[in-house]
């Protein structure tokens, strides 16, 4: 039985948005490495958390940054960066666009939200279902300017939009998160 199968039949009319759990410290099913290269940039694991939904562990993730970056320079997405969330469960591309969306509204006007609306959905588009196992990674490099996002090292989308990779990003960085947990998971290590 799928992930999807059981989210519908458990707990229909509820979306991924109401990811609200997140394990720190627990066992990542394959750990993630200490450092990152974002255009030539070396960055290190600045912290690692669960992101959970109801009962379920959906997706283990990992923020990269400069060492010694700020909280506010990684926020503000001022900093090279690389977020890798490894899913453990089956996830269907709408459900990771209801989450997305949820918290985008919740985070920003509509005023702020419809300017950037074709890039998310484009990046969005981009995406498909995923299966255990499998690893998206999210990559900014404010030099160049470029977004990309790769899923199991396979680059699927790149835009050097500053405005989208700060929001994109601020899904899970930015007030209020997906998870106020995990958010304070993945910048453990920033002062």
């Amino acid at each position: 039985m799928t992930i999807r199968a059981a989210l519908t039949g458990f707990a229909r009319g509820l979306s991924l948005a109401l990811i609200t759990t997140c394990s720190v410290g627990t066992a990542l099913a394959e750990p993630f490495s200490q450092q990152s290269i974002v255009g030539g940039d070396a960055l290190v694991l600045q912290g690692t958390g669960t992101a959970s939904y109801l009962l379920w562990d959906v997706y283990d993730a990992a923020l990269y940054a400069p060492a010694g970056a700020s909280r506010a320079a990684i926020v503000n997405a001022e900093v090279p960066l690389s977020l890798v969330l490894e899913y453990q469960r089956d996830v269907s591309r709408e459900d990771i666009r209801k989450a997305t969306w949820s918290v985008l509204r919740k985070q920003h006007a509509t005023t702020m939200r419809e300017p950037l609306r074709a890039g998310i959905e484009a990046l969005q588009d981009a995406m498909v279902d995923v299966t255990e196992g499998d690893r998206y990674r999210l990559e900014w490099d404010p030099q160049t300017p470029r977004l990309s996002l790769a899923l199991n090292g396979n680059i699927r989308f790149v835009s050097d939009d500053i405005r989208l990779a700060r929001t994109y990003l601020g899904i899970w960085l930015a007030e209020p998160p997906l998870s106020t947990s995990l958010r304070e998971a993945l910048l453990s290590r920033t002062d």
